[in-house]
């Protein structure tokens, strides 16, 4: 099954920018989400209780017809907060709610119900009204961006001062002020952004997603990624252990956590910089790019591992598990989203076709190999007897299941002259011989000599 991306016109993005604020806004910003966050857990708790109660549930209108007395008991904490991020938390529950009805209809097995949410878990606060235009400093809106390029924001003293990186574009929906540990941010939601076409390649590849090379292309190039967690996994080990020495409530505690947060986010951003730069490169160089559509969260759950043992076992090959902390760091999820994004917003196709035995499944001749173990890195074909690497022969399938064609490619690589030639040994010597070439030598030996082997 193909899965293709539609390009539209004008397409949905968010603009993300640092948000520097100074003490005493600091310290408004923070009474306000610790407020927030009571106000959830609060809302959640009156669902429970009234369902419990009465047997049957409490909806969005009944919750916020509530606010204006909710004002009057919290006077001093209410004074900083804009009604309508009050609103917008009823309405994120209401919404987890309705998630849940959903994901039970559909027979899941953890339907996930609302669950109370910690200081740490509230990081975002939504403002519905957004007024981003620099020639009308006054206006509607709970945040308003002024003439000076600093914002204002309801309830906050002052203006906050922003990092404008780049320009926002099309039309602004609603913002969300989100703290990532001790740093904050606005991310604007925007519609109607309009695309920017890159100009026609005439090419398409087919790439494949592994962990010893985090891309392999049908062409044989690889992208490996820096598996930023497994770097640094000692020393988060190491700050893991401070933390959990420090008293709960101390202020050694909150510098320990803060130390920890500062690390991952330094994961995060390594993973995210190199994905971005990885998809922009992929998005200039081709029209058309074929992925598969993994289901990762499937991967990684123990049920399909305790499968794929004894599958291995009845094949009596030997299975190496591979850990879902390398899955994580590889964050192929990420990556395919942030490819997919990149292609609407440039005028190219993403398509997704179905990962299932495209590593097993030899490019030549279609030969499926069910004992194919994950330890084995040639896949040699029992049928036409090539030999050729496990990634690329998965990344000349992919691109073939993706409907474009794979006769050059083959041909490219010397696959399929095994069928041509009496003797396979020879055959594999002059696949790995092509296979080693550069990209010249090997057009010449495609056009020539390749030609002839055949007849």
């Amino acid at each position: 099954m193909l899965f293709f991306v539609i390009i539209l016109s004008a397409m949905r993005k968010a603009y993300n920018f640092r948000l520097y604020p100074n003490k005493v806004q600091r310290e408004t910003l923070d009474s306000i989400f610790s407020f927030c966050q009571f106000f959830y857990n609060c809302a959640l708790e009156e669902r429970i209780l009234y369902y419990k109660t009465f047997g049957k549930g409490i909806g969005y209108n009944k919750q916020s017809s509530y606010l204006p007395e909710i004002k009057k008991l919290f006077p001093q904490e209410t004074a900083n907060i804009n009604g309508q991020v009050l609103q917008q938390i009823l309405k994120h529950l209401d919404k987890a709610y309705k998630n849940f009805f959903r994901r039970i209809k559909k027979g899941m097995k953890e339907p996930g119900f609302p669950r109370f949410k910690s200081k740490d878990r509230f990081r975002s606060i939504c403002f519905p009204q957004v007024n981003h235009d620099l020639s009308s400093s006054q206006g509607k809106g709970g945040i308003i961006r002024r003439a000076n390029n600093k914002l204002y924001v309801s309830g906050l003293p002052g203006e906050l001062k922003v990092k404008w990186h780049r320009p926002l574009q099309g039309r602004v929906k609603q913002a969300l002020i989100i703290k990532k540990g001790e740093q904050y941010y606005v991310s604007f939601a925007c519609e109607d952004v309009a695309t920017k076409l890159l100009p026609q390649t005439n090419k398409s590849v087919g790439i494949d997603l592994g962990l010893k090379a985090f891309i392999t292309m049908d062409d044989g190039t690889t992208f490996h990624h820096p598996k930023p967690y497994k770097t640094a996994k000692e020393k988060l080990a190491l700050l893991n252990q401070k933390l959990a020495r420090k008293q709960k409530g101390s202020k050694n505690r909150r510098r320990a956590k803060n130390q920890l947060t500062r690390a991952h986010q330094k994961i995060a951003n390594i993973r995210d910089d190199w994905q971005h730069k990885t998809a922009n490169h992929l998005i200039k160089e081709f029209d058309d790019i074929v992925v598969e559509d993994l289901n990762i969260k499937n991967m990684m759950s123990k049920e399909e591992k305790k499968k794929k043992q004894a599958v291995a076992k009845a094949a009596g090959t030997f299975h190496i598990e591979v850990k879902n902390e390398n899955i994580s760091d590889a964050a192929w999820g990420n990556f395919v989203a942030k490819l997919t994004y990149k292609a609407e917003s440039a005028g190219r196709n993403i398509i997704q076709v179905d990962p299932r035995n495209t590593s097993k499944m030899c490019c030549n001749c279609s030969n499926i190999k069910r004992g194919l173990a994950l330890s084995e890195r040639t896949y040699h074909c029992d049928a036409c007897g090539i030999n050729i690497d496990r990634d690329l022969n998965a990344a000349i399938n992919i691109r073939g299941r993706g409907g474009l064609e794979t006769t050059s490619i083959l041909q490219r690589h010397g696959i399929g002259l095994a069928t041509s030639l009496t003797d396979v040994s020879e055959a594999n010597k002059l696949l790995l011989t092509i296979h080693n070439m550069d990209t010249d030598e090997r057009n010449i030996m495609m056009i020539e000599p390749a030609v002839n082997l055949a007849f």
